[in-house]
């Protein structure tokens, strides 16, 4: 089975965020987003960052994972493009401090901080072969 195309998003290119996409990368999945390989600047324009371009890329995703740090001025964008996803079936992982209307989705997954969610992404990438072998030796 092969693993899902994820969308990186955020107001900035964070050492966090990189972090994220390593982990996600290292897991074995692909990431679509490119904003975020661009040349380290203090911030992202919106109008460089959040149009039709990102969205046709995301169009193409599985998975959106959205980094909103706490009192962000961007926070109503993100959170209505984490709207977009789910609208189209989407899965979508939310890390920062909790939006009520996006909690109450089960397609939504919230983590408070980024290190959290790194760690969650590795845990699972070293459990799954070990529950994989364990299923092989209880069917055979």
């Amino acid at each position: 089975m092969s693993k899902a195309t994820v969308y990186l998003e955020g107001p900035k290119r964070t050492q966090d965020l990189l972090n994220i996409k390593w982990a996600l990368r290292s897991a074995g999945y692909t990431i679509a987003s490119s904003w975020h390989d661009a040349d380290a600047t203090p911030r992202i324009r919106a109008e460089d960052h959040w149009n039709s371009k990102s969205v046709e890329r995301i169009l193409g995703c599985d998975w959106l994972v959205v980094m909103c740090e706490k009192d962000n001025e961007v926070g109503m964008e993100l959170a209505s493009l984490a709207g977009f996803a789910l609208a189209r079936g989407m899965r979508v992982t939310w890390i920062g401090p909790e939006v009520r209307s996006l909690a109450t989705f089960r397609a939504v997954q919230q983590f408070d901080t980024a290190e959290e969610f790194r760690k969650n992404i590795l845990t699972q990438m070293y459990l799954r072969p070990a529950l994989a072998s364990t299923s092989e030796r209880v069917a055979a």
